[in-house]
């Protein structure tokens, strides 16, 4: 119930997220004081509840059932809740609602409390987290790109911006699977490399071997050095 109320809130488009004050307004008629509700006790809690006062002006502009509205920032607010406590113990002081909203969002594209805490741990906040989210989706396996933009975000932070367009490049152009693309962009992560040298490693073994889809290929557990420590599950392609 709480995943599909968290979906519905990213259904109904728009990202201003604007800081908001109480809401009032006559269209949401008798469910006015469940959201006020929810508004006070998140507010009294110490969430953003400036988040969910734009979630119901989002919602009352697009003609959102006033009873749907409360349910869905009711349930935006247990979300918020939860990405904090998550976030918290992990980033040394009060998750930023930027943060929040983005963990918010990455559950609902399916990652969980773990995948999250992998990307924290090494450093990464909201963009990072964001990257996540748009890895899966794009149908990338969740495990693998966490590891992945985990990595990049703790060696380059710069980088996060570009692993999308290099996955889906190697994807588009190499024909790699989604797990392999995001390997190879961990190895040339691991070695130093820039992100565009991952087509290489693709091809070729990190060692300069073509083995990087033959049968020495390994598809499960830790992978070694050569890997940057990031496995993709499942069987490799076949050598280009």
């Amino acid at each position: 119930m709480a995943r599909t109320l968290c979906i519905a809130l990213l259904l109904w488009g728009g990202a201003a997220w604007a800081d908001g004050a109480a809401v009032d307004d006559a269209r949401l008629g008798a469910s006015a004081a469940a959201v006020h509700a929810t508004l006070d006790r998140a507010g009294k809690a110490g969430l953003p509840a400036d988040l969910l006062a734009d979630k119901v002006r989002e919602g009352l502009a697009k003609g959102v059932a006033p009873a749907r509205i409360a349910a869905v920032v009711a349930g935006l607010a247990d979300a918020l809740g939860r990405a904090r406590a998550e976030a918290q113990p992990l980033v040394g002081g009060a998750p930023p609602p930027g943060l929040l909203k983005a963990i918010v969002e990455a559950h609902a594209a399916g990652a969980g409390a773990s995948d999250v805490a992998t990307i924290l741990r090494a450093g990464g906040r909201e963009r990072a987290v964001e990257v996540l989210t748009d890895l899966l989706q794009r149908g990338y396996p969740v495990g693998v790109a966490a590891r992945t933009v985990a990595a990049v975000a703790a060696h380059k932070a710069a980088a996060l911006d570009r692993v999308v367009g290099e996955a889906e490049r190697l994807r588009a152009v190499d024909g790699a699977s989604p797990a392999d693309a995001l390997d190879a962009l961990a190895r040339a992560n691991a070695q130093g490399l820039g992100l565009d040298h991952a087509a290489q490693l693709l091809r070729h073994g990190g060692d300069g071997s073509d083995d990087a889809h033959g049968p020495n290929r390994e598809t499960s557990g830790v992978r070694g050095p050569r890997s940057g420590g990031v496995a993709a599950p499942g069987k490799g392609k076949g050598r280009p």
